[in-house]
């Protein structure tokens, strides 16, 4: 079923691409909320202009990480940064957001220890109306929809299973099930009518009937296949109605080779029946350990009847246009003020506008906002400058036994402390190893028990260079 296409020239969108590079320039830049880790997870448009960002930071190494929500005009810049957490306790946002007459909706998950999901009500002013959690342990929400008649619809997990659960204004659930051996839902969309959902899985749709609240249908997603190597990696990571009853699946699949990390970016539509329509790689070929093929997310163009699959190239963001038949119209990059991590898209009132999470030397959060109706292909607002580290490291790995050693050299005498963080690929922080290089080279070993076997990026604290790709698992 996988499919492969031309790429055609075409001069309507090439004249709005020239159109696009005159006059006033894109913005696009990152904007550092802590000195450890923060990523954007949802944008929407805020009422008199600008932006609303919902997302995740770790407010310094080693902390647990905490909700934010922050405001910026249509520049990026900072109106107001809100963090909520409490110490030692998690708190994240998911990619659930929704605009409200008076402020906004946010679902995401609370940890002290154990998770549970949580719901967050907020005025203009980014300060907390009301929060609820969910009554049940290890739960947590990722996605929130409005329903046509009333209330709204948290879709997420309870011990990996599909939890959706329906709650009113004030945040009292009103009714909630758990989908017994349905994947756990991290993305969801309602049908045409309102009375159906379309929930995506790790690797797997499902569709559920809202009024009878049993499973229509439940499919896995076969990827394309990758060239032979260790066993792959494929995730979706979103999903969005793409009209006439048809929707449309983004994601990733990694597969280590011999000698390099083989990754690929996955989309697909699909009917409503769970039929599958098409599949490809737009993107995909044996790269670098850090400069990846990625999936990140959906952007429907109704007028048009066009779909924006957003993704990663390198260093750069990369943006695949294609018709609901798969016909790859246009193929851009732009680039990103470092290594992306994760972006959002949204098209409002002609423009674009764009979030999520890059790379350089930090994790900060992503802002990108188009100066016309056209998403230009520019060098950022401002480029971190080429630096070499200080302390030159590299990453050795045996997989055939499952280890993998720091290694780290230093040329003046004494030693130093450095601080590594093993991410996993939905940017959680897995693990962090505080180490002491001294003088020549050091070899450290990684502890890689309790960790789940995939893939994962290693980074240093500080160091501008990306990060390197860390595959967990035999072959």
């Amino acid at each position: 079923m996988t499919a492969s296409f031309s790429r055609p020239a075409m001069a309507f969108w090439g004249a709005l691409l020239a159109l696009s590079a005159v006059g006033q320039p894109a913005i696009n830049k990152s904007i550092g909320l802590s000195s450890a880790y923060d990523a954007g997870r949802a944008i929407l448009p805020a009422p008199g202009g600008g932006f609303v960002i919902a997302g995740v930071t770790y407010p310094a190494l080693g902390a647990r990480p905490d909700a934010f929500l922050l405001r910026v005009d249509e520049d990026g810049n900072v109106l107001f940064h809100k963090t909520y957490g409490t110490p030692n306790a998690e708190e994240q946002f998911g990619k659930g957001l929704l605009r409200l007459n008076d402020g906004w909706l946010a679902v995401g998950r609370k940890a002290n220890p154990q998770k549970v999901g949580w719901v967050v009500r907020f005025n203009d002013a980014g300060q907390i109306v009301w929060e609820k959690t969910y009554p049940s342990l290890f739960t947590e929400f990722h996605q929130v929809l409005a329903l046509p008649r009333g209330g709204y619809l948290a879709i997420g997990a309870q011990f990996g299973d599909l939890l959706l659960a329906q709650f009113d204004a004030n945040g009292s659930f009103t009714w909630q099930q758990v989908f017994s051996g349905v994947e756990e839902g991290l993305d969801a969309y309602l049908t045409a009518g309102g009375n159906a959902c379309i929930v995506m899985g790790r690797g797997s749709v499902s569709k559920v009937h809202l009024g009878t609240r049993q499973v229509v249908w439940s499919k896995r997603v076969e990827f394309p296949n990758l060239p032979v190597g260790t066993p792959e990696v494929s995730r979706l990571v979103g999903i969005a109605s793409v009209g006439k009853g048809l929707f449309a699946l983004i994601g990733s699949t990694y597969r280590e080779l011999p000698t390099s990390l083989y990754s690929a970016h996955y989309a697909a539509v699909w009917s409503e029946r769970g039929d599958p329509i098409w599949d490809a790689y737009f993107r995909g070929s044996a790269r670098d350990d850090y400069e990846e093929h990625e999936g990140f997310g959906i952007t429907y163009l109704p007028n048009a009847q066009h779909v924006l699959f957003v993704g990663r190239v390198g260093n750069s963001i990369s943006i695949t246009r294609t018709s609901l038949n798969g016909q790859v119209i246009e193929q851009k990059e732009i680039a990103a003020p470092g290594v992306p991590y994760g972006a959002v898209l949204i098209r409002i009132e002609g423009r674009y506008a764009m979030t999520g999470a890059v790379f350089a030397g930090n994790m900060d959060t992503y802002f990108y906002h188009s100066a016309g109706n056209a998403l230009q292909m520019q060098a950022p607002a401002s480029t971190p400058e080429d630096i070499l580290p200080a302390h030159p490291w590299e990453l050795q790995r045996e997989v055939s036994q499952n280890r993998a050693w720091i290694v780290a050299s230093a040329q003046k005498e004494g030693a130093h402390e450095a601080v590594f963080q093993i991410w996993a690929v939905d940017g959680a922080l897995a693990r962090e190893l505080r180490v002491w290089i001294a003088a020549g080279e050091n070899r450290f070993p990684i502890d890689l028990t309790g960790l789940p076997s995939g893939l994962y990026w290693l980074s240093k604290a500080g160091d501008p260079s990306p990060p390197k790709a860390l595959w967990i698992g035999e072959r």
